[in-house]
């Protein structure tokens, strides 16, 4: 592969040379600059953003081949659209910020996650072998399921006089377990938690007392246990971390934020809250609704009674305290989290302006682009004219077909067949896919529906041919044609909203190329095409 051609393949190692150069990067400096845009350079960082946009938005694995200038092509045309909506001052648009703002708060916040909940619930070898060795210990019991509390101290007393566990084992047998109460072997965390406490505590003989669990009565005899097998502890590892993680988080979580709420200056007028009755009160919910009395501030952040009440739901599920309370935890994490200024110390700088210039161009399009569109019926009628081909039905096939184990057996089958048998009898006595007992025959298809290599050579078939033999998935397959519908076009009526759609769209690009191009008439564009052809060689195969 030569040229600005890249295979698909080399998709995967490209962004990882484009993420680790990134890190290298100084921004603003060109280190990476591919290209130059009035003296802005575009860098392999800007190409890695945009391929991994398009790969999100586009089915790239179908590509066979990359074109690099392409990209980089585009990546220069958006930012001449960008630099233009600068020029525009549509950044300071209050919609604009209010995104901008919204952004920064919520990858401030993952970032904050990430390095004070995440970063720091690590979970050591150390650690699953405690959980497994307490958790996976094996028990051999005897459970007696008891109908009510009563019933369960007499057998208690019972067995305290004297009388044997077995009795009571086999006329109270748990319902709940469904083995044999002689031979009930379980792993510790297999138990249910108040039985699992009761259990913990005893030696093999000992018998508990009585256990509550819910709405039911047990009484347990430890038959013996079991320690946990070394040998065992490999193919439980994984889910023993996924779970000690879990937890870790969940405890780092609430810790961090118990301290969160600790140095943050809260203040509450608890009367106030008492009050807001939304729908038994003396006041209405419009009134509330204008109440602008400070109800709860947060370090220099103040939420007003009438804003709170909006957040309550017609029929809450919480009280007021606890609504508020989270809006608290909220809050201080929120505070938090910008206090750090991700934005302007960490990578989220330039995830930040990448971010800005995607609004940027957004708003230029509805600004500048789509006013200009005006699209008719009389469009959409002279395009479905000019496109008819566009708005066919898709023909469907039928077919019947062999599926056998072996190339051996396919050919013998197709000798068969040659040899003038019968292809549903066949079907019938030889295929091993369940449209066998139908004769191999299959519903309608569209060609998409049909097995890849059957695609290729369907319309080459007439009614009633049979097809080669074709190999899928380790099996072989015969085809029959049996019928075929015809394409028929779609009147009108009944795709004029995607003909509308299809004459926007071709105007929308009409206009935004004039655009670009009288864009880069009057710019300074300059390609490093050494930077650019060294990049390429690192994918030359």
């Amino acid at each position: 592969m030569r040229g600005n051609n890249l295979s698909f393949f080399c998709l995967c190692s490209l962004f990882c040379v484009l993420v680790v150069s990134g890190c290298a990067s100084v921004p603003g400096e060109g280190k990476n600059a591919l290209a130059w845009v009035d003296g802005e350079p575009v860098t392999r960082e800007d190409l890695g953003y945009s391929l991994q946009i398009a790969h999100r938005r586009e089915d790239l694995s179908n590509a066979k081949k990359f074109d690099m200038s392409q990209y980089i092509q585009k990546l220069i045309d958006d930012r001449l659209i960008v630099q233009e909506a600068l020029r525009m001052g549509l950044e300071d648009s209050p919609e604009l910020q209010e995104k901008i703002r919204e952004y920064v708060l919520r990858e401030s916040v993952v970032k904050l996650y990430n390095e004070e909940i995440v970063g720091k619930a690590s979970v050591t070898p150390e650690d699953v072998k405690k959980y497994y060795r307490e958790n996976y210990e094996g028990f051999t019991l005897n459970i007696i399921e008891a109908g009510s509390e009563d019933e369960a101290g007499e057998i208690i007393r019972k067995l305290q006089g004297g009388e044997g566990f077995d009795k009571f084992a086999l006329d109270y047998a748990s319902h709940s377990e469904n083995q044999n109460p002689k031979d009930l072997v379980v792993k510790k965390k297999n138990l249910r938690p108040a039985i699992q406490e009761a259990v913990s505590g005893l030696k093999p003989g000992d018998i508990s007392g009585v256990i509550k669990d819910q709405d039911k009565y047990y009484i347990v005899k430890l038959l013996d246990r079991q320690a946990a097998l070394d040998e065992d502890l490999a193919s439980v590892r994984a889910s023993i971390a996924s779970i000690l993680r879990d937890e870790k988080i969940k405890k780092r979580s609430d810790d961090y934020l118990a301290e969160l709420r600790k140095k943050s200056d809260v203040k509450i007028d608890r009367d106030l809250l008492a009050s807001i009755k939304l729908e038994e009160g003396n006041k209405t919910r419009e009134e509330w609704l204008n109440d602008k009395r400070p109800l709860v501030q947060v370090n220099n952040m103040t939420l007003a009674a009438g804003d709170f009440a909006a957040m309550l739901p017609e029929k809450p599920l919480k009280s007021n305290e606890e609504i508020l309370d989270q809006w608290i935890d909220r809050k201080v994490v929120d505070i938090e989290a910008l206090g750090r200024h991700y934005d302007i110390n960490t990578d989220l700088k330039d995830m930040l302006q990448r971010y800005k210039n995607v609004l940027l161009k957004t708003a230029f399009v509805r600004k500048v682009i789509n006013p200009q569109i005006k699209v008719s019926d009389k469009d959409a009628e002279d395009y479905y004219h000019g496109h008819q081909n566009e708005y066919a039905k898709q023909g469907k096939y039928k077919i019947q077909q062999i599926t056998l184990k072996s190339q051996e057996d396919a050919q013998a089958v197709l000798n068969s067949l040659a040899g003038g048998a019968s292809f549903s009898w066949l079907a019938k006595t030889k295929s091993n896919d369940p449209l066998a007992p139908s004769g191999g025959v299959s519903d309608w298809q569209t060609k998409a529906q049909l097995p890849g290599p059957v695609k290729d050579i369907i319309d080459d078939l007439k009614q009633g041919e049979v097809s080669p033999v074709f190999q899928i998935d380790g099996e072989y397959l015969i085809i029959r044609l049996m019928e075929k519908s015809g394409f028929e076009i779609e009147e009108f009526r009944n795709v004029k909203v995607t003909v509308l759609n299809s004459v926007y769209k071709e105007k929308y690009n009409e206009i935004y190329d004039a655009y670009i191009n009288k864009l880069r008439n009057e710019a300074r564009i300059e390609l490093n095409d050494e930077a650019i052809r060294s990049f390429e060689e690192t994918f030359i195969k």
